[in-house]
Formats: C-alpha cells, structure tokens, sequence
C-alpha cells in the first residue's frame, strides 16, 4: 500500500462543528486484488465532498470511499461504469454494504450464529464487483464520517431533502472526477432502495439518467407498516412461511419452493379475502382459514385465530420456537437467540443485529482508519443521531413525501409517509431504457419479499416497460449479502444485470407467476 496524496486540511473542535463545517479533505491509497488469476489495480478514496440545500450553503459534508479499477500507470477509465452505493435507516452509515458486500475487502464472520468479541478478519473479497464497476460507497448526512449543520437538518433529514442531498452529492463527485459520461448506476438497500426509487426521478429532473438501478431489500412503500393495514399481513405471510421451512416448524417434505408456491397463493387468496371481509367474516370460516394459516406457518391454530388472523411479525418471531425457549432475528429469520421475557409480546432485543453490528462497527473504523488511512475526527456514528419520536423538523425525520406530478392521490401531491412505487414508475416512463433489479432475501422479516412484489405488481407501468424490472432471491436475510452463499449469488447477477440492456432482463427475472385471479359475475 502506497500513499498517492493527501490533502491536509485542519480539524474544527467539537464546538465549532455546530457552527462550520470541516474542510474537504481526501486520502488515496494504491492497492492489488487477485481475482480469477487476473491481477487488478485500484486506488481506495476516502475524502468529503461539500453539499448545499435549498437554504444552507454550505449544509453539510459528505463522506464517501471510492474504490476505481486503474491501468498500470495508475489511470483511471472514465468509460467505465460508476457505482452508487448506500445503506438505508434512514440516517445510516454506509458500513454494512462497505464491508459485507461486493467492495474489495469483505468481513469473515459468520451470519446467522453469535459473533466473538475482537479480534476480526478483512480480506480479499472474491465476490467484489471491481472488475465490472468503480465503486463509491456514501454516508448519509449525520451518519459514519459524514457530518451537517444544525441548522441544514430540517430539510436533509426528511424523505425529500434527503434524496436531493444524494443527487447533490452524486453530481458534484461527476464534476470532481470527471465521470459525467460514464454508465451509472445506484444500488440502495433497505431505506435506500425507498432513497432510490425516488432518486432515479429526482436525478433525471437534475440532468443525470442512470443506466440501471439495484434495490435489495426493498420497502417502496411505507403505508401498510404506518398503519398496519390487511396488506401488512398479506405481504408478511410468505416470509414467515419460509422461516417456519427453515426452521422445521412447517413444510416438512416440501422444498422451499414448494412450500412458498403455497404460501403465495394462501396469502393472495383466501387470506386476503377473509381479511378484507373483516367483521362480516364467521368463526366457521375464520376457524378454516386459521387451520390452513398454522398449517404453513407452523404456529398455534388457536393462536392465529384469538389474533384475528393477524399476527404482527413482532409476535410472530416470539411464538414460532416458544418451545425452544428461542426467538428468531428480524432481520434474518435464520437466526435464533435467547429471550429474557419469552411470555411478552416485545422482544427484549434483535437477535441478529446484536450478533452483527459490534464487529461491523470494529472493524470499519480499523479498515478506514488503520489500513486506508483516514485521520480525522469526530468518530464514526452507525446512525445520525436523530430522535424517532419527534415530529419536529431538525429534530426527527420528517416522512413526507412529494409525488411526482400527475400521481393519481385524491388529497394532493403531499402524502405522510414515503410511496416510491410512483417515482420508480416515473423514471421508467421517462427513461424506456432504464433496467431495474430487484432483490430480496426469503428469511427478512424486515422487508418481506411478497410485499415487494405486491408494490411491482401496483407501479401502474405499460406492458411494454413492464419487462424493465427483474426478480432475484437469494438464501439469506436482510442483508443478502452476509452469507457467503448468497453473495456469490448476488455477485454473480450483479455481473448479469450490468451486462444485460433492458430488453434482457427478462432471462435475468426469477419470480415465480401465480395465477391469474378469476373474477367470475
């Protein structure tokens, strides 16, 4: 490793950061990968870029790490794609996706089990997609080393102002590095794929289309969650199906996919029907639909039907293995740890992110400071720090969101909760040749995958554009990507979908068809 250039800027005090921002500031290491016996040279930069809002200039400044494939005179290609990449939250740093996903280096701990305290291992990560794109991985404002103005969080932590702070981003790192002619692309997860569907509009209403569009983990609308409603329940079902499989609590003799063919069809069929029948539905036939609903998911008949064929997947993870004493993660089913209070309904932690975050956390501040250089101060946050519970602006985040125009809503282009599904739609329609991929893990109970499909179903496109957006599955949780299994997978479509045009997704997409419902008068 071999230090190419720093620029040295000095740090502001604690205080002082309230009041001005630190100066932009850059570190780039040289670096080698071997991969399939092909030696790759990249340059890793760490630095901040400078953004504005509508009413602070300048609001905040915004860390990124950079890793782009250079000729052996240390070049750079600018014809070659350009990666933007995001954890979600909102309010998240980016370290899940820096150090478990397709970047050079990859974490080695296990996904689903209890992890050991330090010390952690980094290495070469076989899976990373350098070969096929240069990669630019971004704190949100507030979060990692990514830092902001008080007074610039009214409109940076809230649904809108937060994806026109990533176009700003995005487009001032196209000026500084010369990469407005490169193919684009954006890959957001969990809150950032709800970020990224709006930002492939916003993007276009600045001047900047992206060639494709990776989601995994997806939550596109926020509706069914704010208020529980039956399609909360409708698009949880499949998952908890596929976690009951693996843990085996239900679908004994069936393979996964069998159980979820199942699964499907219970959730879009009699389950949604006899949800939306509500009070008017009779105990016969509650009774019935409760019988068929244990027997997929492994769970109590009289459980489900004292729940009113409502479970909320709080609950469910503290039933399914209450005869093991066990609770199962949320954002990864497979997971299963201890429970202090097995007879509440609250759990009393989330299994899998107490296994993972520690090591994350570690080893990303080892990673970036010890081994690619970064210097400066103040340490590294998993989160902004904003309190959920406030409503207020600059305090809490601010969930309304701006529809495109023409959005077929009664009350107005102002909704109280993120619906993307209008905005991806949108950019579609927009821009014919952009391809989307969509991908989501059959064990996360964070962002089931049948609801996603649901929000796809519902984006209003043209059959002609309908094509335009593709399926994967892979063996995991929320993060698809934490079981070496799967990333492989996920890599190896990646690599698919990069090298794919619209017109061939298509070959790509894996959701399986359910049949098409009869409405007989």
């Amino acid at each position: 490793m071999t230090d190419q250039n720093t620029t040295a800027a000095q740090t502001p005090s604690a205080d002082a950061d309230k009041e001005r921002l630190p100066e932009p500031y850059e570190k780039t290491t040289r670096h080698t990968i071997t991969l399939d016996g092909r030696e790759w040279r990249y340059d890793a930069t760490l630095g901040t870029i400078t953004i504005d809002t509508a009413k602070v200039k300048p609001a905040a400044s915004i860390f990124f790490a950079a890793f782009n494939a250079v000729d052996d005179q240390g070049a750079m290609d600018a014809t070659r794609p350009v990666t933007f990449i995001f954890n979600g939250g909102p309010g998240s740093s980016s370290t899940f996706l820096l150090l478990g996903s397709i970047a050079p280096k990859r974490i080695d701990v296990t996904d689903t089990d209890p992890v050991p305290a330090a010390p952690y291992t980094l290495a070469d990560n076989p899976e990373t997609l350098l070969p096929v794109s240069d990669l630019v991985f971004i704190d949100a404002a507030g979060a990692g080393f990514s830092t902001i103005l008080d007074k610039a969080k009214p409109e940076l932590w809230s649904v809108d102002g937060d994806v026109k702070g990533f176009s700003a981003f995005i487009r001032a790192y196209l000026s500084k590095y010369r990469r407005w002619n490169s193919p684009k692309y954006v890959l957001g997860e969990s809150y950032g794929t709800t970020r990224g569907a709006a930002l492939a509009y916003r993007l276009q209403q600045d001047g900047v289309s992206l060639n494709g569009l990776t989601l995994i983990s997806n939550i596109l609308d926020y509706a069914h969650v704010f208020d529980t409603s039956d399609q909360c329940y409708v698009g949880y079902f499949p998952t908890y199906v596929s976690v009951a499989h693996y843990h085996g609590k239900a679908g004994q003799g069936l393979t996964l996919e069998e159980h979820l063919a199942q699964a499907r069809a219970f959730a879009d069929g009699p389950l949604r029907l006899a949800l939306s029948a509500g009070a008017r539905l009779d105990d016969g036939t509650k009774r019935r639909v409760a019988e068929r609903y244990a027997e997929l998911t492994g769970l109590d008949a009289d459980y489900v039907f004292a729940s009113d064929l409502r479970v909320l997947d709080t609950r469910f993870r503290k039933r399914l293995l209450l005869d093991r004493s066990r609770i199962v993660g949320r954002y990864d089913g497979r997971a299963a740890g201890y429970d202090l209070d097995p007879v509440s309904d609250d759990e009393t932690f989330v299994v899998d992110d107490v296994y993972l975050d520690p090591a994350y956390s570690s080893l990303v501040n080892a990673y970036l400071r010890d081994e690619l250089g970064w210097d400066r101060v103040p340490e590294r946050r998993g989160f902004a720090d904003f309190d959920w519970e406030s409503t207020e602006p600059g305090k809490g985040w601010m969930w309304w969101h701006r529809l495109p125009a023409h959005t077929k809503c009664i009350e107005g282009e102002i909704i109280p909760f993120p619906s993307v599904t209008a905005d991806l739609a949108a950019a579609i329609v927009h821009q014919p040749t952009l391809k989307v991929l969509i991908g989501n893990g059959w064990y996360d109970l964070c962002t089931p995958f049948f609801q996603t499909e649901c929000d796809i179903d519902h984006l209003g496109l043209p059959e002609p554009l309908r094509g335009n957006v593709a399926f994967t599955y892979y063996p995991a949780g929320h993060m698809l990507y934490s079981a070496k299994e799967s990333l492989r997978k996920f890599s190896s479509d990646l690599k698919r979908f990069y090298a794919a045009d619209a017109a061939d997704l298509p070959s790509i997409d894996e959701r399986p068809a359910l049949p098409v419902p009869r409405i007989d008068w």
